[in-house]
């Protein structure tokens, strides 16, 4: 299934979505839409594992600026409303998600992308908010999540220079988790989601909501959280099975290396 400008695709359980706008993947209304309809596809018992990337030279150049300044005051802020429910939601999902960027992922765009769990690079490409240039900030989100995972000091810095960073400075400040070689990082990538959607979801969205509760509460209260999980986990098909074959002839997957960075 796809729209005009972002595209489906299913996969053993993964939904791949593709950014598919000739304009640079500028995050326009169409844009938008495709990616509300794809949440929806996300939705659905049989997915697992969400994969986001991008067709053409770059990921995505950030919101449409035209389409944007075309609007009345009131008509812009609801878009960015209906843009920041939409990373709410994607960040909500009780599975698997994965950005992989390429080329440039700027601005609305790289706001975008953090919305996943996991974001993924190729080598060389160029990254940050651009908003500064247009005497802005970054409208959907982007100073709090950058924060979240970089902190306070780089957030600021991030939101406020206006300038593009490469990916490797990002990966270090761990805002992104990996980058790869050019020529590895689509297949690494898709390997990569493709291992999460076999894996326990049940156990997965167990650690999202124990890293929420964390995030607004602390330790201690993420203790709470953890104990609230233990017994719905455990009584899953994915643990069941898997704890069962475990003690029948060992695990059932074999732990994947990562090269240390």
């Amino acid at each position: 299934m796809s729209t005009e400008q972002v595209r489906t695709a299913r996969k053993n359980g993964l939904l791949i979505v593709a950014l598919a706008n000739p304009d640079g993947n500028r995050m326009n209304r169409a844009v938008l839409r495709g990616l509300q309809e794809a949440l929806t596809q996300a939705r659905k018992p049989d997915v697992r594992a969400v994969l986001v990337r991008a067709e053409g030279a770059v990921f995505s150049l950030g919101a449409d600026v035209h389409e944007m300044l075309s609007e009345p005051g009131d008509a812009m802020v609801s878009i960015i409303r209906e843009y920041i429910e939409l990373i709410q939601a994607i960040e909500a999902l009780p599975l698997p998600t994965i950005a992989a960027v390429h080329g440039v992922c700027s601005s609305g765009g790289l706001e975008f992308a953090l919305a996943f769990d996991h974001l993924w690079a190729a080598a060389g490409t160029k990254i940050g908010f651009l908003e500064p240039l247009l005497a802005i900030f970054p409208l959907a989100g982007g100073v709090q999540r950058v924060a979240s995972r970089a902190g306070r000091a780089r957030a600021l810095e991030i939101a406020t220079v206006g300038a593009l960073y490469d990916v490797e400075t990002f990966e270090k400040w761990n805002i992104v988790n990996r980058v790869f070689p050019a020529d590895a990082f689509e297949s690494e990538s898709e390997a990569f989601a493709t291992r999460l959607a076999a894996g326990p979801t049940k156990a997965y969205d167990a650690v999202k909501a124990i890293l929420r509760t964390w995030e607004k509460e602390g330790v201690t209260a993420a203790d709470r959280t953890t104990l609230e999980m233990v017994g719905p986990v455990m009584a899953s098909n994915d643990a069941t099975a898997a704890i069962k074959s475990f003690v029948a002839t060992g695990p059932s997957r074999s732990p994947r290396v990562f090269a240390g960075t």
